[in-house]
């Protein structure tokens, strides 16, 4: 359990996860910029999860005491998560991807936040995305507009149901992850939003810090991009998601909702449906045109103040 007030958050400890897959060219750069905190953590553990790169060796070069290296066969980011879990010391466990970065006030900004509220499940930050071929940046909201999520439980949890707004570097009681399970190692995709709404349906709040504080690598190698893997994904974790869990009527007619909204989804996006899946997929082509053109987003040529104080030049993060 987190005591709130400013003694009691002040004296919080923070273990940093970092799941690491083939992740040589990113991953020094996420460490250093966990270790790099105006807050200092109390480790970064990184959990190689069956890496076929020198991400391992790498790590193992690292001169600090607090960086700890887990070495696992590959079972994909939730198992790799757990370990990291099951071996924090940290009153909270921070995670950070292994080529994503943090701004130097994440973690305090984070502890602070947990300490604010009654019972807090997570606190979660807005973010930069950059490209790190040509150091462009933009701004990622996690509400969009408006941007302050609603305050209420309930309706946070409604707000969340209709589309997973809470980015990865979040940071969580390590008392709760023990309370809910941790992630679930059957999901492939979807993973976080699962764990978030299941902290949520336990009863614990959540908590978001504003920024954004975090820094998101934009490039065709993530997971993300594989719209028909995400897609079966979202509709795995919502049929995985227990009805009985959510606390009100109303949110169980969502979730039921939600279910069936994402099972369809899949069937499009996989091009089961006709029709409707050659609509899609003539939207899908005309979205990604309008990205690598430069239509969709407003990306800043120069990094923010904030960012470039951090890191410099973007296109460079990684050869430290």
């Amino acid at each position: 359990m987190i005591a709130s007030g400013p003694a009691a958050t002040s004296r919080l400890t923070a273990s940093v996860v970092i799941a690491a897959h083939n992740a040589q060219r990113t991953v020094r750069a996420a460490i250093a910029s966990a270790l790099g905190q105006t807050r200092p953590p109390l480790e970064v553990i990184v959990v190689d999860d069956g890496s076929t790169d020198a991400t391992g060796e790498l790590v193992e070069k690292i001169d600090d005491p607090r960086v700890r290296l887990l070495r696992r066969p590959n079972g994909g980011p939730s198992a790799a998560r757990n370990t990291g879990i099951a071996a924090a010391r940290g009153d909270c466990v921070a995670f950070l991807d292994s080529d994503d970065l943090w701004l130097p006030a994440y973690l305090q900004r984070a502890l602070d936040g947990l300490g604010s509220v009654e019972h807090p499940g997570f606190a979660y930050t807005d973010a930069w995305v950059f490209d790190p071929g040509s150091g462009r940046v933009r701004e990622q909201t996690a509400m969009g507009s408006p941007r302050e999520p609603p305050g209420e439980p309930e309706r946070f949890l409604a707000a969340l149901l209709h589309r997973n707004f809470v980015f990865t570097a979040a940071t969580v009681p390590r008392s709760v992850l023990t309370a809910v399970g941790g992630y679930d190692e059957r999901l492939r995709m979807g993973e976080e939003y699962h764990l978030w709404l299941r902290i949520l349906c336990a009863g614990y709040r959540a908590v978001w810090i504003g920024g954004p504080l975090a820094l998101y690598r934009d490039h065709a190698g993530q997971t993300t991009t594989d719209h028909v893997a995400l897609s079966r994904g979202v509709a795995d974790l919502f049929a995985r998601l227990d009805p009985d869990t959510l606390p009100s009527p109303e949110l169980r007619r969502l979730l039921a909702q939600r279910r069936a909204h994402a099972r369809r989804e899949a069937r499009i996006i996989a091009g089961e449906a006709g029709m409707a899946s050659t609509v899609r997929g003539v939207r899908n082509r005309l979205g990604r045109l309008r990205n690598q053109g430069g239509l969709t987003y407003t990306w800043y040529r120069r990094a923010p103040a904030e960012v470039a104080a951090a890191f410099g030049d973007l296109r460079t993060v990684d050869s430290g």
